[in-house]
């Protein structure tokens, strides 16, 4: 099942600001699928907007493209699941990291979380050598002890 739009425009995102001498990975001739769903719950649209509004600072996306990028999704109910967690767990380390200087460590901490989503907590651990100049090991593991979920690797259909 095509995961949502958003894990690959927060993956090509990341992956562009953070490894600007990498070699092309191809990532950017992907497209956005379909719109799947034409509408969407009011819960799910309170519950995607909760999600937007936590995520604004790291991932300046709109709402109504948010709310695009979900309609995209097979499964919306599933993928909103994912980010309310992800935003919880961001929550948890915004209120111990609230100062206007830390926008770089709050960027490193929503990459965790992300990275935490589609990967165990040991794999985000073994690449956070090459990912993260500002959190430490101690603190990617304290941030990720409140992510609960299954990692769900991203999965990419081929048409």
């Amino acid at each position: 099942m095509l995961k949502n739009i958003i894990f690959l425009t927060l993956a090509v995102f990341f992956i562009s600001c953070q490894n600007k001498n990498t070699k092309n990975s191809g990532v950017e001739n992907l497209t956005p699928g379909s719109v799947v769903h034409e509408s969407l719950s009011q819960r799910q649209l309170n519950q995607i907007e909760y999600i937007q509004e936590t995520f604004y600072e790291v991932l300046p996306v709109s709402l109504e493209e948010t709310i695009v990028n979900f309609k995209r999704d097979q499964n919306p109910d599933h993928e909103i699941n994912i980010w309310v967690n992800m935003a919880k767990s961001y929550k948890v380390f915004l209120l111990k990291n609230p100062e206007e200087e830390k926008a770089d460590l709050r960027k490193e901490a929503f990459r965790a979380i992300y990275m935490r989503s589609v990967m165990s907590e040991e794999e985000v651990i073994n690449n956070s050598d090459s990912e993260f100049s500002l959190l430490t090991e101690h603190d990617i593991r304290e941030l990720l002890s409140t992510y609960k979920l299954d990692p769900e690797p991203i999965k990419i259909n081929k048409n």
